[in-house]
């Protein structure tokens, strides 16, 4: 087989493949990240053949790989699992480009059949030019075989996320909230109604930053923006929106862009363009700071201060649910939390063991799969929580002990636990 040679050992932009006959191990891959955490999360596949895929959009490395016959023999045999650290990169076959950067957003209408993704596109072509008949794709995509029928010709494709099975909750200092008690005092003292973090732009978050920019939050966003761009997307037809809501987002866009940048944990001294810098950046740290993974500024005194996080996951305008660590942070701090995120999440949390706040208000908003109408109902919730005094929460919050109790435990035993050197991480 042909493979270019591995001049660059970082991880995080490249493939892995392991126990292939005729493949060499490449150097990157033998980092800690993936040996004692990834690869034991998976129980290393049983040691048969396996890729590893660290990165978005296509999977330029397995163009080089060819097998020979007799590996393919063995291949089809024993079988080939992918398991793809991040999210799908999808799109709707019809379109010739990405609506939103490396991936798509959708209207909320559209049909299985013509839904794509970049790296399962790369995937078909290496089994075919492989002639390759036993491969499984593990996704961080929830229903993600159910709603990618195209590839079922040449794949399996499911569910198993390794990213949220290896997630690391940063930026903890202070373990009081092991105690409930403690806890409890500290309910009576928060003072704001919600947090809301961000990093990378989105225009679901550039929303919700605007709905919550003149409330009682804290919230992140450091980013210049305007109505209009936001109203050029293929889910949102903010002229039209009812009840108030297009003011509020012009008011909020108003603030964020004379008031701004937002900060919380990571300040930033100037508004940052979205064209130029979606990913930005803190050179006080490094180029690629990034606070889901980097360990910079405490978080807890801000979350203390909070009654309930409005998580702004990676992806909301697609038909596969997806969580990651930003929502595991309120359940690590104990507190209550609103998801922005595919239909289907709260679903998806479900089954993995937490449990969430339908007892408080209404998270109907995880069952629709129009995602303008989802997001106005996400909207109501934070309305209902708005309408409420700070006196009114603290005893909703006490009410809430047995489901933020259960979600802490049950964060710390669903983060793959690793090991090293004989002692637990």
């Amino acid at each position: 087989m042909e493979m270019n040679n591995d001049t660059d050992l970082s991880i995080w932009n490249k493939l892995h493949w392991f126990n292939f006959p005729d493949m060499d191990k490449r150097l990157a891959s033998e980092d800690e990240h993936l040996e004692q955490r990834i690869l034991p999360s998976v129980e290393f596949n049983n040691y048969n053949p396996m890729y590893v895929y660290m990165n978005n959009g296509r999977i330029p490395e397995l163009e080089h790989i060819h097998h020979s016959l007799k590996a393919v023999e063995g291949l089809n045999k024993v079988g080939i699992t992918f398991y793809l650290n991040e999210p799908l990169c999808m799109y709707d076959n019809a379109l010739t480009e990405h609506t939103l950067m490396f991936y798509s957003e959708f209207s909320g209408n559209e049909e299985p059949e013509h839904v794509r993704a970049d790296e399962l596109d790369s995937i078909r072509d290496y089994i075919i030019k492989n002639s390759l008949t036993n491969v499984k794709v593990k996704t961080c995509d929830y229903d993600s075989g159910k709603f990618l029928p195209y590839y079922q010709e040449w794949m399996t494709v499911s569910c198993e996320d390794t990213f949220i099975k290896n997630a690391i909750i940063v930026n903890i200092y202070d373990d009081s909230y092991d105690n409930w008690d403690l806890l409890g005092v500290a309910a009576s003292n928060f003072s704001k109604k919600f947090i809301n973090l961000n990093w990378r732009w989105t225009p679901h978050r550039n929303l919700i930053a605007a709905f919550l920019a003149n409330s009682d939050s804290q919230v992140s966003f450091f980013y210049k923006t305007d109505l209009a761009r936001l109203q050029n997307l293929p889910w949102v037809d903010i002229k039209n929106w009812p009840r108030g809501y297009g003011q509020r987002i012009s008011e909020g866009i108003e603030s964020l862009d004379s008031k701004g940048p937002f900060c919380v944990d990571v300040p930033f001294n100037e508004l940052l363009d979205i064209e130029g810098q979606p990913y930005p950046v803190d050179t006080r740290v490094d180029d690629l700071f990034d606070p889901s993974v980097d360990d910079f500024t405490p978080i807890e005194a801000y979350y203390k201060d909070s009654f309930c996080d409005v998580v702004t996951e990676s992806r909301f305008a697609q038909p596969t649910a997806n969580y990651s660590e930003k929502t595991h942070q309120p359940m690590w701090y104990r507190k209550p939390f609103i998801v922005m995120a595919p239909p289907g999440t709260l679903k998806y949390l479900h089954e993995e063991g937490y449990q969430t706040f339908s007892d408080f208000w209404d998270e109907s908003y995880d069952l629709c799969t129009n995602h303008e109408e989802r997001l106005f109902k996400i909207f109501e919730v934070i309305e209902y929580i708005e309408s409420k005094s700070i006196e009114e929460l603290h005893a909703i919050y006490r009410e809430m002990e047995p489901i933020l109790s259960h979600n802490r435990k049950q964060v710390e035993s669903n983060i793959y636990k690793w090991r090293q050197n004989d002692k637990e991480i």
